[in-house]
């Protein structure tokens, strides 16, 4: 009878088996996804901004090269497009020519959706014919209808699968194309227009930005992935994106000049508001907290500056030497909590 059971309950298993394949591996991952690639000529920035309803499409799906071009591989994504893209980027074809190699080359370019570009601001898209079917038909248990395609504009493309609408890759078009500040910037707010228009029809799990610049002749620097991040799995990825974003590019210490600037203004509400915006960025930088214990010390509250005070003295305890020292921090001197933290 023991064995009985075991062996309906491995049939069960077995019989369950074929309606998670996607997930358990068994074939290329569905990345539904919404993605932009991009090129500024005037900086030789490279860029891929991804989100999905998959993990780890951030990983999976962005690709570039310094001074080549950049590549994205969704829908069943075959992650052998970036590499043999890129390759061939350097033999001279052009993104038309890569996207028609690799998809020629493939028995399931039927499934994928991949986008090219080069340094030139050339690019091209290919969507498989399953991708556009699985998206228009309603009884698909993954994808539940939806759209897919893409739209091509100066120097950039948006393409995606299983999205609200053509909405949602034309708000992202529009928002890089009339975008400020870095590219990464732009990438990401592409990103939050595409899903303010209804994203992907199954929601978000997972994101990332990737933006590459080739290095300047005799350069001491090593860095050419300028920006690299991403969030693998989050029922918002984009609020913790966009934090990652702003630590990449300095807007902490950004916020501690301005602070500290603000307090010598005599703007001190002002300068507490500021410093903590650098702390929620970054809340494991202990030069955070212990600027705010300054700013609240500045302000005439040198009550208030002991917490922060505390907490970036527990964090990095040579700290203890400077605040004792610091005439900022003058004003905490009368109380025996302070005392306490600087080993007095």
């Amino acid at each position: 009878m023991r064995t009985m059971k075991k062996v309906v309950v491995l049939l069960s298993l077995l019989a369950v088996t074929p309606a998670f394949a996607e997930d358990a591996g068994t074939v290329d991952p569905w990345f539904s996804t919404f993605s932009i690639i991009a090129v500024d000529p005037s900086t030789g920035e490279l860029g891929v901004a991804v989100e999905s309803r998959a993990f780890a499409a951030g990983a999976a799906v962005p690709f570039a090269k310094p001074g080549v071009g950049a590549v994205a591989t969704q829908a069943s994504a075959n992650r052998q497009y970036g590499p043999k893209a890129i390759a061939l980027l350097e033999q001279g074809l052009t993104p038309a020519e890569v996207v028609k190699r690799i998809t020629d080359e493939d028995a399931g370019r039927d499934t994928r959706q991949v986008a090219v570009i080069d340094m030139k601001g050339r690019s091209a898209v290919h969507t498989g014919k399953r991708v556009i079917d699985r998206n228009s038909d309603p009884k698909d248990p993954v994808h539940n209808g939806a759209w897919a395609g893409h739209v091509t504009g100066t120097n950039f493309s948006v393409q995606g699968n299983t999205l609200a609408s053509e909405a949602v890759v034309k708000a992202m078009a529009e928002a890089y194309d009339h975008g400020t500040g870095s590219m990464a910037e732009r990438l990401m707010d592409a990103l939050d227009a595409g899903q303010s228009k209804g994203g992907d029809v199954r929601g978000m799990q997972s994101a990332g930005i990737l933006v590459v610049r080739p290095l300047p002749p005799n350069s001491e620097s090593t860095l050419e992935r300028i920006v690299d991040i991403r969030v693998d799995d989050a029922t918002n990825p984009f609020v913790e994106l966009r934090r990652l974003l702003n630590l990449t590019l300095g807007v902490p210490n950004k916020l501690t000049e301005r602070s500290s600037q603000l307090a010598r203004d005599g703007k001190f509400a002002d300068a507490i508001a500021e410093q903590k915006k650098a702390i929620a960025i970054a809340p494991n930088n202990e030069r955070l907290h212990y600027a705010l214990a300054q700013r609240y010390a500045q302000a005439g509250e040198p009550w208030n500056a002991l917490t922060p005070l505390e907490e970036a003295v527990r964090r990095q305890p040579y700290l203890k030497r400077e605040a004792a020292a610091d005439p900022l921090l003058a004003p905490l001197r009368q109380y025996g909590e302070f005392k306490r933290l600087v080993g007095e």
